[in-house]
């Protein structure tokens, strides 16, 4: 059980040194051809790695990976373990704030099955994940809800 204060500290963290994503990755075995990833990653140097290893051990989930530039990354993914620490975080985030209320929605609002949805869910999935263009600082996303129409009407599994 987590302290109020060290949830504080660690949502602070991740206000300045985390990232909360939601991705739609391409997977040529899902039968729509898209999973839905929900991660929260926290970065350090690696001479920190001891504190992403205080993290784990406090939130529960995750792993820590090692990069070649000397920054280690202490990932968490999945539905089930990002609705538990972004919940348990939540009440003490500023600049993440908004991103949190997002994907706590998301994850609130659709199976954590991905394999089970059909083609109108992923598109309305894809659709809220775009939020997080306006909410987060990343240039590299190539998968968007235009992206996940224009396969699923080129498979038929979707009309236009």
């Amino acid at each position: 059980m987590m302290l109020n204060k060290e949830k504080a500290y660690i949502a602070g963290f991740l206000d300045g040194d985390g990232c909360i994503l939601f991705q739609l990755i391409r997977k040529s075995d899902y039968r729509l051809g898209f999973q839905v990833k929900a991660s929260v990653i926290f970065y350090q140097n690696k001479k920190y790695r001891w504190f992403l290893l205080w993290l784990k051990e406090k939130l529960k989930y995750g792993y820590i990976r090692d990069r070649n530039d000397d920054i280690c990354e202490y990932n968490i993914v999945g539905f089930k373990a990002v609705e538990e620490v972004l919940g348990a975080l939540y009440p003490y985030l500023r600049i993440k704030h908004d991103q949190a209320k997002l994907a706590l929605g998301i994850i609130k609002k659709y199976p954590h099955n991905g394999r089970d949805y059909s083609p109108e869910m992923l598109m309305k999935i894809a659709k809220d994940i775009d939020g997080f263009s306006f909410l987060n600082y990343s240039k590299k996303r190539t998968i968007t809800s235009r992206t996940v129409k224009k396969h699923l009407v080129k498979s038929k599994l979707l009309s236009p």
